[in-house]
């Protein structure tokens, strides 16, 4: 098990940059804050992710939620979590602006001056220009909070002086709705789940239009194809986490059994987007 790290003084923070947390991008990027390095209410985790080679570190359920709409996301190709704010006298000037305290770390012997992270660092791409969001995760209840807002507008300006647009993202049921599903269903493929290419496609010819339920589907798949029950699901799984059926996201799936299948890739439509 991973060691947790002390974080309390200037020489804890210049040794975590020398090991190279919070710098890197994509497989190479550490997030600055790590599952193990603090405290725990139960709804933290370890994240396996699937576009960027690497595990990635929520701390709350709210930021999971984020992490698995921001990766199923076609814009998004890059996500760095617990992204830290640094060089650290750039958001002590900005707090000293403001006119509000700047964080600190009670551990620390000298109640040192805290590096002061963004929830996830996120780079967007539409095909043809890239840029970077930045977003920070908080329910609804803290955003009544003022020191919650003070250390909001930290970032927030942080941000601005970056040249980076800002955001503040709330779990409302429906994203938690999405998240949820998207989290079902991209399962299998954390855990190295794969199927061979003609067993997809005809899988996917199987697969049609319209609101479904999965036991359906996966009847179809054990008459038609010849796999166990419980292969004929995972398989029904990878076909919506690698798009190749595509399904409304807003209706809860695992908890009703049913899904509504809105588009299935046709042969044609895989080839010209392989090319």
């Amino acid at each position: 098990m991973a060691r947790r790290r002390k974080l309390e003084t200037l020489s804890d923070y210049q040794r975590a940059l020398k090991k190279k947390f919070g710098l890197g991008e994509r497989c190479e990027y550490m997030p600055w804050l790590r599952v193990q390095d603090v405290n725990s209410c139960g709804n933290s985790g370890k994240i396996e992710g699937l576009k960027f080679g690497r595990t990635h570190h929520t701390l709350s359920e709210h930021e999971s939620c984020l992490f698995y709409i921001a990766e199923f996301s076609d814009s998004i190709i890059d996500i760095r979590e617990q992204f830290p704010l640094l060089p650290l006298d750039l958001s002590v000037k900005i707090a000293q602006t403001l006119g509000v305290d700047h964080p600190v770390n009670p551990q620390s012997p000298g109640k040192e001056i805290n590096v002061m992270t963004t929830d996830f660092l996120l780079t967007r791409t539409d095909g043809t220009t890239t840029w970077y969001e930045a977003v920070s995760v908080k329910p609804e209840d803290k955003l009544k909070d003022q020191r919650t807002a003070e250390k909001l507008d930290i970032e927030r300006t942080w941000w601005q002086l970056q040249g980076i647009p800002f955001h503040v993202f709330v779990m409302t049921e429906q994203n938690k709705i999405q998240s949820k599903n998207i989290q079902w269903f991209t399962a299998p493929l954390r855990h190295g789940a794969s199927f061979p290419d003609d067993l997809m496609d005809h899988a996917r010819a199987l697969t049609h239009h319209g609101t479904v339920l999965i036991e359906e589907v996966c009847n179809t798949f054990v008459q038609e194809i010849g796999i166990e029950h419980d292969d004929a699901l995972v398989l029904f799984k990878v076909l919506l986490a690698t798009k190749q059926v595509v399904v409304n996201l807003d209706k809860p799936i695992a908890d009703t059994g049913i899904v509504e299948v809105l588009n299935v890739l046709s042969q044609d439509m895989e080839c010209h987007h392989a090319s």
